[in-house]
């Protein structure tokens, strides 16, 4: 009789811990190689090489004293969770760290979201020239850290040597895009965020305006990844690449846009009013108080990817004005 009190307290116990933590660390088993990560909050001189025209206007040491006093939220959750991330995206991407080491570095601002090699997070802002945009806070910011790992770990299989390394390293799917890559590394986000986060903190972050406006793939992703292709350990991401063929409607819909021949109308390929030449793919026009704005984005090209939208106005390049779209594209 003791013996089945005490089993059923043991099943109250942990049942009960367990959707406090909203985590489901029972089918993971925590027995592959994780890497030694730290987080660097101190590297001014990385600071002050991502964003060159720093030096002339701000202090790369002031803010990097304003990091150590604003990183509390990702140092507390790498203490607690760090090794549990670092495994989970191994568990669930079915691909072995092959690092041994490595640092997470917070900086105040950063060009763009993140990086994921080496690992960078801005705190402060998303800055580009003078222009500034808040960065991700709270479980945003916890999802950016899990988002930029994940790319991270995607990029672990071109250092492999075995031959199903090498053989899932040459996927169309794993190729840097924001459509490709960028897919893969957010759908193990997700599934790795549900176990650390909670569902409903992910579900949140994903759906949020700063996710909607920085993660471009989302359509492709919602249409043919998003609750289709379920990741466990017992069936991770690495299986589901391994039966999608290089031919699939998924691999089609996600290829870059193929370069124009000269004989073909360009119209098939770009839209009607864009440079047919260059890789940005936007067009500009003068609003009434001689703004310059964007009016035309081709979603295959980099502008898109890189978070420039219909309406957005352009004011300065690297702090200088541009008289018109050639000057302006000169100086991007």
């Amino acid at each position: 009789m003791k013996q089945t009190i005490f089993a059923l307290l043991l099943i109250v116990f942990f049942g009960s811990s367990l959707r406090a933590q909203d985590t489901y660390y029972s089918i993971f088993s925590f027995d592959s190689f994780i890497p030694a990560v730290k987080i660097n909050n101190s590297s001014a001189d990385l600071q002050s090489s991502v964003l060159p025209f720093y030096k002339s206007y701000r202090s790369a040491e002031r803010d990097i004293n304003w990091v150590a006093s604003n990183d509390s939220l990702i140092t507390r959750f790498w203490t607690e969770k760090g090794n549990t991330v670092l495994n989970i995206l191994a568990e669930l991407s079915g691909i072995m760290w092959q690092e041994s080491e490595f640092d997470i570095y917070l900086l105040r601002f950063y060009p763009s979201v993140g990086s994921s090699e080496p690992t960078i997070l801005s705190l402060g802002g998303i800055q580009r020239g003078s222009l500034l945009e808040a960065a991700p806070h709270g479980d945003n910011l916890l999802f950016n850290l899990v988002f930029q790992l994940s790319k991270r770990m995607l990029g672990q299989v071109k250092k492999g040597t075995s031959a199903a390394e090498i053989d899932l390293a040459g996927h169309p799917l794993l190729k840097k895009s924001a459509y490709r890559l960028d897919n893969m590394a957010m759908l193990l986000t997700i599934a790795t965020c549900q176990n650390v986060l909670g569902i409903e903190e992910t579900t949140n972050a994903y759906k949020s305006a700063f996710w909607k406006e920085h993660f471009p793939g989302r359509t492709i992703f919602e249409n043919y990844l998003l609750d289709k292709w379920v990741l466990t350990p017992s069936f991770s991401l690495e299986e589901w690449l391994f039966q999608e063929p290089h031919n699939s409607r998924l691999v089609s819909v996600t290829r870059p846009p193929r370069k124009p021949r000269n004989q073909i109308s360009p119209q098939k390929f770009y839209l009607e009013g864009l440079p047919i030449k260059g890789k940005f793919g936007f067009s500009v026009s003068r609003n009434s108080s001689s703004q310059m704005v964007v009016d035309k984005v081709d979603i295959f090209r980099l502008a898109y990817a890189c978070g420039l939208r219909e309406g957005d106005i352009i004011r300065r390049v690297d702090g200088s004005l541009a008289r018109n779209q050639r000057k302006l594209i000169e100086k991007i």
